[in-house]
């Protein structure tokens, strides 16, 4: 377990100059391995036109990939289809490439015609998304996206022209056909994208009601081709299935019985600490691991936290708000601005979490584990798209301990527990990212600045002039310690190492103590490594300088500033100091080897901020604590 760099992080970064559709990038890869996926995605192997294939070109898509080569024939030759691949790996391109290549083959009907290929998706953004995606190959066919907030006028006569390719949302689709305006008789396709959340928001009575009269037909060899595509498939696409696709539909799962249902390019990373401090430390992550350069989602729990994470004091970097308060055409502005990279960080709810295929997205941030897991696959599927390498972080309190494992559980991922990124890591990134910005200065700009340059460099000399210059542009002049182990500003952590195996935190206390008496009732959180032979204690960051003074090392016992966590023990239970006590949560105490004391000093187990080693006044089993494992012996004290 153990702190990332920001060196670290950056070799999980390629370098990718253009994106395409797909999401991939153009550029040729550091090797020369031929992925066999060319191969077997090659245009030359299905029934795709010229046409297309030079609009595909044009978006830089040289092949197809697994889940569209799949399915293509199925979806071509007229077959019901029910597909599920990860988040990520190009689903959208898997029906609209052979449905345009059908309808271009084929006769334009009159005007006034009502649209042959119906595409609902849950969320207006992902119905201008692949709509957006329908305009790129689909020619001289005529095509619409429907979604609420925005007037009807527009879409009716959208619909009085004649459409072949209707994209958009149950609501607003639903709210057309009950008005007259439209009718789905003529409808040979019907697509359903992102159903799982489709049902998660609940339209599936809107897109029943929407089926049946797209199936309200006497000829039952003339229903509309069927086809389902999700990242997860819950029954109630089978019971669909049932009621409204054939017998013979094909079923395409690239996920399988795999353990792994997240991207398999994207690298989780999970970090504990307490909400209070997890605003800051949320903005050191989107430093170190995004930058001023690279793109950057953070997934809140609230609209409230959203907002507060906007103009809180820790965020330097542009962020800008998305969820369903900000209005419609704002939404769509800042989406947009997004994308072309005028900002590099957008603070979101679910609203955005699925199906959007914003490019390049280098790190993804979850404030808390989702209670569905679903939920995180499709969040963390925001980077690491078409192969791409990503990360995502996912924060967690000490009491969601049981939901980080149960995410772990039900994806299939394995988080690598962090401490939050050191102050060496953070002024790093932000020193490179000042650097860089250096490369934007005009040079005719450089010459209202030289005469301050030069004075500077005769005071200070050129190296620190440039190095004070390059930390007032990153706003970095001043240093805020933070703890590794908890991640609480105004502490830094210590590793403590003995040469002999230690049961209780106890003694870690006890031997910096005897060293320092000082730091007496001054540390914070301790935990034990996993080989027992010593542990990290958080120390004031205003008790550093004595700590390293006095202290002097020894054949038994050494220690040291904490420069990245060593494994330790994942039980964090009775390894607490401070204010919390040994018995950890909320307040302090509550148990802990041999109980801890609670708060009226006469209960053990309680919850009192008088637990742990933390207390204004301590009973005389100080000196005896650690044959008890650092609990009181079974008598019990009165404190009068």
């Amino acid at each position: 377990m153990t702190a990332k760099s920001s060196d670290d992080s950056e070799k999980l970064k390629k370098n990718e100059n253009k994106t395409n559709m797909n999401g991939n990038a153009s550029s040729a890869s550091d090797n020369d391995k031929v992925d066999p996926q060319v191969e077997i995605g090659a245009f030359s192997n299905f029934r795709i036109s010229d046409t297309s294939i030079q609009k595909l070109k044009a978006n830089s898509i040289d092949y197809l990939f697994p889940i569209q080569s799949q399915t293509f024939d199925y979806v071509y030759d007229g077959h019901d289809v029910i597909a599920q691949a990860r988040t990520g790996t190009g689903k959208t391109l898997s029906f609209v490439l052979p449905l345009v290549e059908k309808l271009i083959k084929k006769k334009k009907t009159k005007e006034g015609r009502m649209p042959r290929v119906l595409v609902l998706l849950p969320t207006r953004e992902l119905a201008k998304q692949v709509y957006e995606d329908f305009l790129k190959v689909c020619g001289e066919l005529s095509a619409f996206c429907f979604y609420g907030g925005v007037p009807y006028e527009p879409q009716e006569r959208a619909l009085w022209k004649g459409l072949d390719i209707l994209v958009g949302t149950p609501g607003r689709i639903l709210d057309h056909i009950q008005k007259g305006n439209m009718s789905l008789q003529k409808a040979k396709h019907v697509v359903l994208d992102e159903v799982d959340q489709m049902l998660d928001m609940g339209f599936a009575e809107s897109v029943d009601e929407i089926l049946k009269v797209a199936y309200d037909k006497e000829d039952e060899g003339h229903k509309p081709q069927t086809l389902l595509f999700s990242a997860t498939l819950p029954p109630w696409v089978y019971r669909t299935a049932q009621k409204y696709m054939k017998k013979d539909v094909k079923k395409v799962d690239l996920i399988g019985q795999q353990q792994i249902k997240t991207s398999t390019t994207v690298q989780h990373l999970a970090i504990k600490c307490s909400i209070q401090d997890r605003n800051s430390i949320i903005a050191d992550i989107i430093q170190v691991y995004s930058g001023n350069h690279g793109r950057a989602i953070v997934f809140c729990q609230t609209k409230k936290q959203a907002d507060e994470l906007a103009v809180s004091a820790s965020m330097k970097l542009d962020a800008h708000v998305l969820h369903g308060d900000i209005p419609q055409d704002k939404r769509e502005l800042v989406l947009k601005s997004f994308r072309d990279s005028k900002y590099k960080v957008l603070l979101t709810t679910d609203v955005a979490a699925r199906g959007l295929d914003i490019p390049e997205v280098d790190l993804v941030v979850q404030c808390s584990p989702p209670k569905d897991t679903d939920a995180y696959i499709h969040r963390s599927g925001r980077t690491g798209r078409a192969g791409r390498s990503g990360i995502s972080v996912l924060f967690y309190s000490p009491r969601q301990e049981s939901d980080l494992m149960q995410v772990e559980r039900r994806a299939g991922v394995s988080f690598k527990r962090i401490g939050p990124p050191t102050t060496v890591d953070i002024i790093k990134t932000y020193a490179k990212d000042a650097a860089r910005s250096l490369d934007n200065v005009p040079d005719e700009t450089l010459d209202y600045f030289r005469d301050s340059a030069n004075i500077l460099i005769e005071e200070r000399g050129a190296e620190n002039a440039l190095a004070a210059a390059l930390a007032v542009i990153s706003k970095s002049t001043k240093i805020i310690s933070r703890s590794l182990l908890s991640a609480k500003e105004g502490y830094v952590s210590f590793v403590l190492r003995t040469n002999t195996e230690i049961r209780s935190p106890g003694y870690l206390l006890n031997a910096l103590e005897r060293q320092v008496p000082e730091m007496s009732y001054k540390v914070g959180e301790i935990r034990l490594t996993k080989d027992k032979k010593g542990g990290v204690l958080d120390v004031p960051a205003d008790m550093v300088r004595l700590l390293e003074m006095k202290w002097l090392n020894s054949k038994h016992e050494s220690l040291e500033k904490a420069t990245e966590l060593p494994e330790l023990i994942e039980d964090n239970s009775a390894m607490r100091n401070g204010r919390r006590g040994y018995g950890g949560g909320g307040g302090g105490g509550g148990g802990g080897y041999g109980g801890g004391w609670g708060r009226d000093r006469n209960s053990r187990g309680g919850g009192g901020g008088g637990g742990g080693f933390n207390r204004g006044r301590r009973p005389d089993w100080r000196n005896s604590r650690f044959d008890n494992h650092g609990g009181p012996p079974k008598k019990r004290f009165r404190f009068d």
